[in-house]
């Protein structure tokens, strides 16, 4: 399946949350999740390395293994790559901070023209991308 058939693309904070079992994810959020058939949610692809990142600096378990729980998230969304015009928009959007994964994860669903599952105020806010929680 490819970002084709794709509605939404989730945040990291969305995909956690998901694994840990719903309990934070906005309401609406959690209907669209729900309502999705397969192949509709997707992550970008640098949200696996975010996850791994996370792990790494102990802000979150990923048990058994890195490994397994990012095989476990890959097969569960279809993952976007990177390509140059999500790069090319990363550094263009107008958000209020630097951080790289949340300009490459907003880029990426301005470019598939997706909206992203985000409980991120500043990238909420900036109306730089269409969002739902």
């Amino acid at each position: 399946m490819g970002a084709d058939s794709v509605t939404y693309l989730l945040d990291t904070h969305a995909v956690l949350w998901l694994l840990e079992g719903n309990t934070r994810l906005g309401r609406q959020a959690l209907k669209a999740i729900k309502d999705s058939p397969a192949g509709e949610l997707a992550i970008c692809d640098l949200t696996l390395l975010e996850i791994a990142m996370l792990g790494k600096k102990g802000a979150i378990s990923l048990l058994p293994s890195a490994g397994y729980v990012l095989d476990h998230v890959a097969e569960k969304f279809v993952v976007i790559p990177i390509s140059p015009q999500i790069a090319a928009e990363a550094v263009s959007i107008p958000l209020p901070h630097k951080d790289p994964f949340d300009r490459v994860i907003t880029a990426t669903a301005r470019i598939h023209d997706l909206t992203l599952i985000t409980r991120d105020r500043r990238i909420v806010q900036s109306k730089s991308v269409a969002t739902l929680w």
